[in-house]
C-alpha cells in the first residue's frame, strides 16, 4: 500500500508484497466478517487513513453500514462535511446504484464502466491535489447479489471491478457476511470470489491473533475442525442413504402388503358368497330332503296313525334333520368351544373331518391346556380349519398330524402332512409379498398378525408344516 496511508493491523496483515510500480496503486481485497460493529470499525480505520492523506474514498453501502461508518469517522477526528464538499468522500446506497447497472439479473459491464467509472473520475480528480493520489473504496453491491442467491452475478461484479481498477490508482475493498457461506454447496463460489481478489482478509477471529505461533495454531485448528466435519458429512450422507434404502424398501413393503390386502378382501369376500351357496346347498340338498320326507311321512301317519313303522320311520328323519343342523352349526361356530375350549372343539373336528375327507388325522394336545381368551380360542379353531381344508383340497396327503402345545406364554397350533408340498418360488414369493398362495394361507397369516402372533409356512416333498404362534397374556380380553 502507499506509505501516504497510515495502515492498521490489518491491513499490515493482508496487504500483498508490492514492486513499488504501476501496481501498488491497485489492490482489490474481499474481508469476511461475523460482526458488524468489527467491520465498521475496520472500514473506519480503511477509509479514514485516506481521508487523511488527502485521498479520496468512495463508499458503497446499505444505509446502516454508511452510517455506522460516519460515526466512526467522525469518532476518528476527521470532518466529514469538508471532505464532501471537497468532493474526497463520496458515499452511496449499494441497492441503488446496483440497480443502475443490471439489466436481466445480469451486471452489464458497458453501463457498470459508465456509471461507476464516472464515481471514480470525480473522486480521482479530487484526490489530484495531493502527492501520488489515491482512491479508497469500499462496495457491498457483490454482497447483495449474493443474498439474493445470484452468486455467479457476484463473482462477474467482482472482474468488472478488476477491469475497471487498471483505469484508476484503486484501493477496493469487498466485504461478505460469513454467514452468508454456510452450506457445503456454496464452497466452489466462496473459492471463485477469493480468486477474484489479490488478497483475502479472515474473520477477525483469526486477525484478533497478534503472533504467527498464534495463527499457525488457528489454521492447524480450522484443519481439524474442517476433517471432522468433513468426516461427519461423509457419514451422515451414509446415513441418509441407508434412509433412503430403508424408507423404499418400507415403501415397497407397504405397496406389496396393500396389495395383498386388496387381494384378500376381494378374496374373502368371493369366499363368503362360496360359503353362502355350499350352506344353501347343504340345506337344500341335505336337510330339505329329509324335512320333504318327514312331511309325507306325515301326511301318511295321518291317514295310518296306528303304523308302527311309519313312526319309526318319522322319528329316524327327525334324527338326521337334527343331526344336519348340529354338524352346519358345529361348521359355522361349535358350541362345545364355548362351554369345553378350543382342545375340546379341535379334537370334534378333527375326528368329523377324518370321517368325511378320508385322510388319517391325529391330534396331539394336553388335557390341561385350560381356556383361552375367547378371541385366542375362535382365530385357533379357524386356523384349523383352513389349514386342514388346505390339505384335503390341495396336498394330496394320506396323513396329516395337529399338534396344540403351551411355550413360553404362547399357544402354538400345528398342522403337518405328507403331501406333495408347496413349489419353493411360490413360498418365497408369499414370504416376500404375503400373496400368491391364496385366501387360506392369507386368512391364516391376518389372524395370526392380529393378535400379535406370526405364522411360519415350511414345505418340501416331503409335505408341508404350518405353524402359528399367538401370544397369551393377561391384556388379551376375553
Amino acid at each position: 500500500m502507499s506509505t501516504a496511508i497510515v495502515p492498521n493491523r490489518v491491513d499490515t496483515l493482508a496487504a500483498p508484497i508490492l514492486d513499488g510500480g504501476e501496481s501498488d496503486h491497485r489492490a482489490h481485497a474481499v474481508q469476511f466478517y461475523t460482526d458488524g460493529a468489527f467491520l465498521i470499525d475496520e472500514l473506519s480505520r480503511f477509509i479514514g487513513s485516506a481521508l487523511g492523506a488527502g485521498d479520496s474514498a468512495v463508499v458503497f453501502a446499505t444505509k446502516a453500514h454508511r452510517d455506522g461508518l460516519a460515526q466512526g469517522l467522525q469518532s476518528r477526528g476527521l470532518e466529514i462535511a469538508r471532505a464532501i464538499e471537497q468532493g474526497r468522500y463520496i458515499a452511496l446506497d449499494a441497492a441503488e446504484t446496483l440497480a443502475k447497472f443490471m439489466l436481466d439479473g445480469w451486471p452489464d459491464a458497458a453501463l457498470f464502466t459508465e456509471i461507476i467509472g464516472s464515481i471514480l473520475g470525480q473522486a480521482a480528480a479530487a484526490a489530484a491535489r495531493g502527492k501520488n493520489p489515491h482512491i479508497s473504496a469500499f462496495g457491498e453491491m457483490v454482497a447483495l447479489l449474493w443474498e439474493q442467491g445470484n452468486s455467479e452475478g457476484a463473482v462477474r461484479l467482482e472482474q468488472l471491478w478488476n477491469n475497471l481498477a487498471r483505469m484508476y490508482p484503486l484501493f477496493l475493498r469487498c466485504a461478505y457476511p460469513m454467514s452468508a457461506f454456510d452450506r457445503e454447496e456454496h464452497g466452489d463460489s466462496f473459492l471463485k470470489i477469493c480468486a477474484e481478489h489479490s488478497f483475502v482478509i479472515p474473520l477477525e477471529s483469526y486477525t484478533a491473533l497478534v503472533s504467527e505461533e498464534q495463527r499457525l495454531r488457528s489454521i492447524s485448528h480450522l484443519q481439524q475442525r474442517a476433517q471432522a466435519l468433513e468426516n461427519e458429512m461423509a457419514e451422515r450422507r451414509q446415513v441418509e442413504e441407508a434412509l433412503r434404502r430403508t424408507q423404499a424398501q418400507l415403501e415397497s413393503m407397504v405397496e406389496q402388503r396393500t396389495t395383498a390386502l386388496r387381494q384378500l378382501s376381494s378374496r374373502l369376500l368371493s369366499l363368503q358368497d362360496t360359503e353362502r351357496r355350499r350352506i344353501a346347498r347343504e340345506l337344500h340338498d341335505s336337510l330339505g330332503q329329509y324335512l320333504v320326507g318327514l312331511k309325507l311321512n306325515v301326511e301318511m301317519i295321518r291317514q295310518s296313525p296306528q303304523c308302527e313303522e311309519l313312526w319309526a320311520e318319522a322319528e329316524q328323519l327327525m334324527q338326521q334333520c337334527m343331526s344336519e343342523v348340529r354338524t352346519l352349526s358345529y361348521l359355522l361356530h361349535p358350541p362345545t368351544m364355548d362351554a369345553a375350549g378350543f382342545t375340546s372343539a379341535a379334537r370334534w373336528y378333527v375326528e368329523g373331518f377324518g370321517q368325511r375327507s378320508g385322510i388319517k388325522v391325529s391330534l396331539d394336545a394336553p388335557d390341561d391346556l385350560g381356556r383361552l381368551p375367547d378371541a385366542i380360542e375362535l382365530a385357533l379353531f379357524r386356523v384349523l380349519q383352513e389349514a386342514l381344508t388346505n390339505v384335503h383340497r390341495h396336498s394330496g396327503a394320506s396323513e396329516a398330524h395337529v399338534f396344540i402345545r403351551e411355550d413360553a406364554g404362547q399357544v402354538v397350533l400345528e398342522i403337518q402332512d405328507n403331501g406333495r408340498g408347496i413349489p419353493e418360488e411360490l413360498l418365497a414369493h408369499f414370504r416376500a409379498t404375503g400373496a400368491g398362495m391364496g385366501v387360506g394361507v392369507a386368512g391364516i397369516r391376518e389372524r395370526a398378525w392380529e393378535l400379535g402372533g406370526s405364522l411360519e409356512v415350511e414345505s418340501d416333498s416331503g409335505g408341508t408344516r404350518v405353524r402359528v404362534s399367538i401370544p397369551v397374556t393377561e391384556t388379551v380380553q376375553n
